[in-house]
């Protein structure tokens, strides 16, 4: 009994922890032609707190044209929500001609790319 009043000094002061800030981010598809994703690329640079996280190559096989017979590049821009729209305006001006496809967040798009919930924690 003794020794529990002697300890019960250590636990009324609770030890405050700031909590850190966690910035939020948000993954927008882009396609472009193979020969494009380099001025993407360019273009995302040039944005504050954007970068290209991933880019898949597409191949289409059953297409007919030679337009469509070119290989396309899916990118995935990682990018902090207050800056969408000056990622899209410097990807408008570098390549026009791409194909702006769903935004999600960071938690959805591991999800999308094959990890199952225990890896995303």
């Amino acid at each position: 009994m003794a020794y529990a009043a002697y300890r019960d000094h250590e636990v009324l002061e609770q030890v405050r922890v700031p909590r850190r800030q966690v910035q939020r981010f948000q993954v927008l598809h882009l396609t472009v032609c193979c020969a494009d994703a380099w001025r993407v690329r360019q273009a995302v640079a040039g944005c504050a707190g954007a970068g290209v996280v991933r880019c898949e190559l597409l191949l289409n096989e059953g297409a007919g044209t030679c337009e469509c017979i070119a290989p396309r590049a899916r990118l995935m821009i990682r990018l902090a929500p207050s800056s969408y729209l000056e990622v899209l305006q410097a990807l408008m001006r570098a390549v026009p001609s791409g194909e702006v496809g769903p935004m999600m967040n960071w938690r959805d798009h591991l999800r999308r790319c094959g990890l199952d919930e225990a890896a995303i924690g």
